[in-house]
C-alpha cells in the first residue's frame, strides 16, 4: 500500500516517518539509565554520536502501571530486588525522575535528536502537556486502555506512535479507530511483548499485512537482543524502528540484557541504512499475507500480566455504588479490561473486595 504524505509524522516541521524517507531509528533509554541523570545524559549523547534520531524516556507513576499487590518475584526479578512490591521497584529503581526535565529534552535538541516519552496515564498526560516533546509513545500494555486513548487524542499536540505488543488484530482495530482522530498524526509498531523473543515468535509478516490494513505509517518495535531481524522488518516495509540501549549489557537491570550497546547500536542503524524499504526479496516465505498471524503462546500468556485492569483502589464492602475514583487501571490483565469503565459506574458491589485486586464480573450486580 502507498501512504500520502499526509499521513507522514512531522516534527518541529520536519517530516521524518513515511514512505520515501529514511529509516527513523529510536533508542528507548527506558530504565537504563538507573536512576542516575549522568549515565541519561552519556547515553543522549552517545545516540547522537551512533546516528540515531531520537532518544525516548519513560514517565509514569508506579500506579499507572501494575496493582500494589504484584511483587518484583511476579515478575521473576526477585534476585535483583528481593520481596519488594513492583510498585517499590519501579519507585525506587526504574522510573526516571520527571524533575530530568526540560534538562534532557533541551540536550536531545542541542545534540541534533528529537525526544520523545512513553505515558501511561492521566498523570502523564498532564506533565506531556507541560514539556515540549516531539511525541508521544504509548505502551503495548496501553493499548486495550482505551479511556487513556480517548483522553489523549487532540490533548497533546504531537504526534502519537503506539505499540501492539500482545494484541490481537480486534484490539488493533479499536485503538487505531479511536486514535486516527488525532490531527498530529498517529503510527503503529508491530511489537512482540517477550524480552527477548525467539526468532519464530516475531511475526513480522504481520508488518506487511498491518501496512495494507490501515493507512498510517507502520514501524517495528524490536526486544531481540541483536539486530538480525531488522533488515526482514524493513523489507516488509517497517518505516521507524525502536531499540532499548544501553551503556552496558551487564548491569543488574531487568531492561539491560536485551538492550543494544552503542557501538551495536551504531550497526544496527548502518544495517538499516542498506535496506530500500519493500524490497522483498531474500524474506523467507514472503507472500501477500491475507490473515494476520496469531500471538505465540508465551505472548498470549503474558496477556494477563502484562496488559491492564480494573484495579480497586481501597476495600469496599458489599453493596457499595461504584465511582471513578474507586478504581485505578493497572496491571494484571486478569480483570474487567479498562473499556468496562464506564459501564461499570454506578454498579453495586455483589460482594466485598480488597484493596489493589482487578475487579471481576463476579464482583459487580449486573443491573445498576
Amino acid at each position: 500500500m502507498t501512504l500520502s504524505e499526509d499521513v507522514n509524522i512531522v516534527i518541529r516541521d520536519r517530516p521524518v516517518i513515511g514512505q520515501g524517507l529514511p529509516a527513523y531509528t529510536i533508542a528507548e533509554i527506558g530504565t537504563n539509565h538507573n536512576r542516575n541523570i549522568k549515565i541519561a545524559r552519556t547515553l543522549v549523547r552517545q545516540i547522537a554520536a551512533s546516528g540515531g534520531q531520537c532518544a525516548k524516556f519513560q514517565i509514569y507513576e508506579p500506579d499507572e502501571i501494575v496493582s500494589a499487590k504484584i511483587s518484583a518475584r511476579d515478575y521473576g526479578l526477585e534476585s535483583l530486588y528481593g520481596e519488594l512490591s513492583a510498585q517499590d521497584v519501579f519507585a525506587r529503581h526504574l522510573m526516571t525522575p520527571k524533575e530530568w526535565f526540560p534538562e534532557l529534552l533541551n540536550l536531545c535538541h542541542d545534540v541534533n535528536l528529537d525526544c520523545a516519552a512513553t505515558i501511561h496515564g492521566q498523570n502523564g498526560l498532564e506533565w506531556a502537556q507541560s514539556q515540549e516533546l516531539d511525541f508521544i509513545k504509548i505502551a503495548s500494555m496501553d493499548h486495550t486502555n482505551l479511556p487513556f486513548l480517548r483522553s489523549l487524542v487532540n490533548n497533546v499536540s504531537t504526534p502519537i506512535l503506539i505499540s501492539f505488543g500482545m494484541a490481537e488484530l480486534a484490539d488493533i482495530d479499536a485503538a487505531v479507530d479511536i486514535l486516527s482522530d488525532h490531527r498530529p498524526g498517529l503510527a503503529i509498531f508491530h511489537c512482540v511483548a517477550i524480552y527477548p523473543p525467539n526468532s519464530d515468535e516475531l511475526r513480522l509478516s504481520n508488518i506487511e499485512y498491518l501496512c495494507r490494513r490501515y493507512d498510517v505509517p507502520v514501524g517495528f518495535s524490536d526486544h531481540t537482543d541483536d539486530i538480525s531481524s531488522v533488515v526482514e522488518a524493513r523489507k516488509l516495509g517497517a518505516l521507524f524502528f525502536e531499540k532499548h540501549v544501553t551503556l552496558d549489557r551487564k548491569q543488574p537491570g531487568p531492561d539491560h540484557p536485551f538492550a543494544l550497546e552503542m557501538d551495536d547500536f551504531g550497526r544496527y542503524i548502518d544495517l538499516l541504512d542498506q535496506v530500500p524499504v519493500g524490497d522483498t526479496s531474500g524474506v523467507a516465505n514472503f507472500s501477500q499475507q491475507t490473515e494476520f498471524l496469531p500471538l505465540s503462546q508465551r505472548e498470549l500468556q503474558n496477556r494477563e500480566a502484562y496488559l491492564k485492569s480494573l484495579i480497586i483502589r481501597r476495600d469496599l464492602e458489599r453493596g457499595h455504588k461504584l465511582e471513578v475514583s474507586d478504581i485505578y487501571l493497572a496491571r494484571p490483565g486478569g480483570g474487567l479490561p479498562p473499556n468496562m469503565l464506564d459501564q461499570i459506574v454506578g454498579r453495586r458491589l455483589s460482594r466485598s473486595v480488597l484493596a489493589d485486586d482487578p475487579l471481576c464480573l463476579k464482583d459487580i450486580e449486573l443491573e445498576k
